[in-house]
């Protein structure tokens, strides 16, 4: 099948309109900045006008700036009200993770619903895709859904699927001759599980000889070190994307990889004093979220990317706002403490850190060691983490089952309760 018209059929069966809305954004991506500061400003003007005109709890408000920062509690709370009972097009509805431990479910219209599917092939364009070519998404629930519709879909966008809730050593085996052998040019996923499929490729076989031009992780914070890994195994190069649908943020890295485009026709964004990126999808308008908490911390650059892009450049997506632990003497540490702590050690491929009230637990995944090597490895890092940090237990442990949440997503930092801790 022509590869245009699997993605025009794609459009006319969803109602969509993603391969004009990519067409756009390859252009606009290149407008300078004060072009399209001039084009988003107008945009906030409508959406503000239709906000005011639709939703009664915000009529009254008199300017953007003065509108509530709302997060998913808000949203589930005025859930009634912030739909938009005369929007007429196609709604669609939608569901968050739940990786802030509060899922929500939210509406959009097929304007968002084009953009979120223009953001990624623009995404996937920067890593060497091209437009029919065959991908695999390793990934979970967050990623892709079951039913026949988005089965079909994902035939005609010539998709397949591994699973990010099956990574056993066999299973691994089975996706690195998948990759070797069934002609993908994009591997897409969760950075986890991408990374652990590297490095399980890496100590199989040293690295696999594949079709793929490039890889693209989300989801997850994508780490140099992962990245490296990554790209050893596979041999091509890796790239970030970053995004949050419910607030029309959708971002990725280019060639230079020096942090990630945002794609601001789509969303009006704004870092507060804190850190936390709060935007605004300004293309949904069956459910109004302005000013949405994305919930993440960023830096923005000020700079200009060599690569001649003007949308703006989130230098550095630095986590969640729940990335932060508390000792037992309620001092908060971020989980880059524990970054830095190791990014220097080559046998640690990754790691995760439980704890509770009293007791931490460090689970270091690393190259094969012996008991002694492991026991004079855990004894500076138990110190230095004891010199930071208050806990009645702080142990560590080696390539443990990681936990995951329910859609398959990897944290860094988890918090259980004592009883989860001890069972």
């Amino acid at each position: 099948m022509n590869r245009p018209f699997r993605y025009r059929l794609i459009d006319a069966l969803r109602g969509t309109a993603a391969l004009d809305l990519l067409d756009d954004l390859r252009e606009q991506q290149y407008w300078p900045a004060s072009r399209l500061q001039a084009g988003a400003e107008a945009r906030r003007a409508e959406y503000f006008a239709a906000l005011r005109r639709d939703i009664p709890l915000f009529r009254d408000v008199g300017h953007f700036d003065d509108l509530p920062v709302i997060d998913k509690r808000f949203i589930n709370t005025h859930h009634e009200a912030l739909r938009n009972r005369q929007y007429r097009g196609r709604v669609l509805r939608k569901k968050t993770s739940g990786s802030t431990g509060e899922p929500t479910v939210y509406y959009t219209g097929t304007p968002s619903q084009s953009y979120l599917w223009a953001g990624l092939f623009l995404a996937w364009e920067t890593a060497g895709f091209r437009l029919g070519e065959k991908v695999v998404y390793l990934a979970g629930s967050a990623l892709f859904r079951q039913g026949w519709q988005l089965s079909a879909f994902y035939r005609l966008m010539r998709v397949e699927i591994m699973s990010a809730f099956d990574m056993s050593s066999e299973r691994m085996d089975d996706y690195a001759l998948a990759l070797r052998q069934r002609g993908y040019r994009l591997l897409y996923g969760y950075s986890s599980a991408i990374h652990r499929l590297a490095i399980h490729v890496l100590q199989r076989r040293g690295g696999a000889r594949t079709s793929l031009r490039g890889i693209v992780c989300t989801a997850e914070t994508l780490t140099e070190r992962m990245r490296n890994d990554i790209e050893r195994a596979f041999g091509v190069p890796c790239f970030g994307q970053y995004g949050c649908n419910d607030a029309g943020v959708s971002a990725f890295e280019c060639e230079a990889r020096q942090g990630y485009h945002l794609i601001s026709p789509r969303c009006h964004a704004e870092v507060l004093g804190d850190g936390r990126l709060v935007s605004t999808d300004l293309s949904n308008q069956a459910m109004y979220l302005p000013r949405h908490d994305t919930g993440d911390l960023v830096r923005m650059s000020g700079r200009a990317c060599r690569c001649g892009r003007g949308f703006p450049l989130i230098e550095e997506v630095l986590g969640r706002q729940y990335d932060f632990l508390v000792d037992a003497a309620g001092n908060p540490m971020h989980y880059q403490f524990f970054m830095f702590l190791l990014r220097e050690d080559r046998r640690v491929h990754s790691f995760q850190v439980v704890y509770d009230d009293e007791t931490l637990v460090l689970n270091l995944h690393t190259v094969p060691l012996s008991g002694a090597e492991q026991a004079a490895m855990a004894r500076p890092y138990r110190d230095r983490i004891a010199a930071s940090l208050v806990f009645g237990d702080i142990r560590c442990v080696f390539n443990q089952p990681y936990i995951v949440q329910a859609n398959g997503k990897h944290r860094f930092l988890l918090r259980r309760s004592a009883s989860a801790m001890t069972g």
